[in-house]
């Protein structure tokens, strides 16, 4: 189907489109909050700022829950798109793209062209982010072994007054 078989489209097509262009829009302005986000936590974790990472964790969920929404309306208006037009394989943004007229296809492939570049960025940067939580949390459990092997040294009383020394190894609960 191409844009002139879309010329005379009817009001309920072109409010769809333009839904969908506004929904599209809404999901690139929250991918930018949420890379900015992941940028902050990047921060917090080299940082070792606690209060920090709890406060973007729980940012970065309101987000993640916000986008899940916006992508549960994208789904519904282009179910809804493909039903009235009677599109036969799967509708995508592109597709529609196809179909509509040269302003809102210019549109659609813009925010399309950002979220998927915005969406390669939050990635690269969520595998940069889980890279340094493993780091960490390998730290931690080197040092928490080495912990566990130094030896305390105790003095031992020995008969007349001498004193032994003597070394213990340290007890380390682990189930904390």
């Amino acid at each position: 189907m191409k844009n002139t078989e879309y010329k005379y489209m009817d009001g309920t097509i072109e409010k769809l489109l333009d839904r969908l262009i506004s929904v599209i829009g809404s999901e690139a302005i929250l991918f930018e909050k949420f890379l900015e986000l992941l940028e902050i936590q990047q921060k917090a974790l080299v940082e070792n700022n606690t209060e920090e990472l709890q406060s973007v964790t729980s940012q970065l969920q309101k987000i993640a829950l916000e986008s899940k929404h916006l992508e549960d309306e994208r789904a519904e208006i282009v179910e809804t798109i493909q039903r009235r037009e009677g599109a036969q394989a799967d509708l995508n943004v592109l597709r529609i793209c196809e179909m509509t007229d040269r302003s809102r296809s210019t549109q659609l492939r813009t925010l399309r062209e950002t979220v998927l570049s915005l969406y390669s960025q939050i990635e690269e940067t969520r595998m940069r982010n889980g890279l340094l939580i493993k780091q960490s949390m390998d730290q931690i459990r080197n040092t928490m072994e080495s912990i566990g092997r130094i030896p305390a040294q105790k003095d031992i009383y020995q008969g007349k007054g001498n004193i032994s020394k003597e070394y213990a190894p340290i007890g380390v609960d682990r189930r904390v």
